[in-house]
């Protein structure tokens, strides 16, 4: 079977393709960085003409397209992503004759979607219905599995002091286990079977609060008081770099997302893994405990050091005696007429570097240059004026923790 999958940089997408090659499918990936000839450049936020993927689909039986995502992000829109490209795609398969389409949608797309989430991808399940060839629409819940975003979300928020709950928690979930979904497509390649659409879920529903107290009984933490939180935190979201807390995510949380499992057990031939079975099976390792306790550490790292930034440009420039500011340049060499150009041009790269790191722009390539600059600074010091290092207060010394905690921003947000 000649397969093109679409979306295989993702969790969903990654699993998908590696059952698919075990399984001895000849697959291309159309991703938007290619690697080797196995691979083919596109590009969902852009790539929506229907004659660009007349040419890509061409000669493929079948396109599995596994594009989504939770949150827009400059041209990664809901629109571009869940809609209109795919719409083109779907009419190109039309065209050149594609067997069958296999589309990874979401539970509770549908007439009445209520979120820009929802109608987006709505919106492509029935262009889909609407044309003349084979397909499945697969609509799962919640995908969770190691590797999943919203297992790791799940794992921190059970790992706080106090549990964060929604109203009163009571919202139904129903997650699915990845290897669920994943032999759900396997099965909808092979069946003879086309033109439904299936909902992916667990085999019972769980509420939001109880889902919370079984990470963290299996993280190994004692039980612990729920607080709720007010919608107006949903903002909070891109403080944290975290596109899944959002007021939209908080509509559809509170909608609940849950659905009859009979259906899916009947194709699969088997009852979807309980989360009991799966990921509550055995204990936490150390390893998954300290990511827990990682999580929001790496977005609380971010707006510390990027405090610490803005705060000492502001200081050198504006709030401490300007004199003793001058004094330490001349510690250093510069004085006379540049010594106060000088000052206000330190200050202003603090203030950028600051402000650039908060707004989430070229973080990593910031977060180096940030050791770089402070690296620089002490060095000066050391090597034109060591008597700092006896200050009591130890101005040059409390770079060395700040380094290494820069350095571990830059772990971590290599592993987001």
């Amino acid at each position: 079977m000649k397969i093109l999958l679409l979306g295989a940089s993702g969790f969903i997408g990654k699993s998908i393709y590696q059952k698919l090659i075990h399984c001895n499918h000849s697959v291309t990936l159309g991703i938007r960085t290619p690697i080797d000839a196995t691979h083919i450049l596109c590009d969902f936020a852009h790539d929506s003409s229907i004659a660009l993927w007349q040419e890509r689909v061409k000669g493929f039986d079948m396109v599995i397209n596994a594009v989504g995502i939770i949150a827009q992000d400059g041209n990664n829109t809901f629109q571009a992503l869940h809609t209109n490209t795919p719409k083109a795609l779907f009419q190109a398969c039309e065209d050149m004759g594609v067997k069958r389409v296999i589309h990874i949608s979401a539970l509770g797309a549908d007439q009445d979607a209520k979120t820009p989430y929802h109608q987006s991808k709505y919106q492509a399940d029935a262009f889909l219905k609407s044309l003349d060839l084979e397909y499945i629409i697969l609509k799962p819940s919640i995908v969770y599995g190691e590797e999943g975003k919203s297992t790791a979300l799940f794992k921190a928020l059970a790992n706080l002091p106090i549990l964060p709950i929604v109203d009163d928690g009571s919202q139904k979930l129903q997650p699915i286990h990845i290897d669920d979904l994943v032999a759900t497509v396997i099965q909808a390649i092979q069946t003879p079977k086309s033109n439904f659409e299936l909902s992916l879920v667990g085999d019972k529903p769980i509420t939001y609060k109880v889902l919370l107290e079984k990470f963290r009984l299996w993280l190994g933490k004692k039980p612990t008081v729920s607080i709720k939180i007010p919608e107006s935190l949903a903002s909070m979201g891109k403080i944290l770099d975290e596109p899944t807390i959002s007021k939209d995510n908080l509509t559809m949380l509170k909608m609940g997302n849950a659905d009859n499992v009979t259906p899916l057990k009947d194709f699969l031939g088997y009852m979807p893994k309980s989360m009991e079975e799966s990921i509550f099976a055995t204990p936490a390792t150390k390893s998954q405990k300290l990511l827990s306790d990682f999580y929001f550490i790496r977005p609380l790292l971010r707006i510390i050091i990027a405090f610490v930034w803005i705060w000492s440009g502001i200081v050198s420039a504006f709030l401490y005696p300007q004199e003793g500011a001058l004094i330490l340049l001349s510690d250093v060499g510069i004085h006379g007429v540049l010594a106060v150009p000088t000052l206000y041009l330190a200050s202003f790269l603090d203030i950028s570097i600051g402000l650039l790191i908060l707004f989430g722009f070229r973080v990593l390539q910031l977060l180096w240059l940030s050791i770089v600059v402070i690296v620089g600074y002490t060095l000066i010091l050391t090597l034109l004026a060591p008597q700092h290092w006896l200050h009591p207060f130890g101005p040059v010394l409390k770079n060395l923790p700040l380094l290494v905690s820069i350095y571990v921003a830059i772990i971590l947000e290599r592993t987001k």
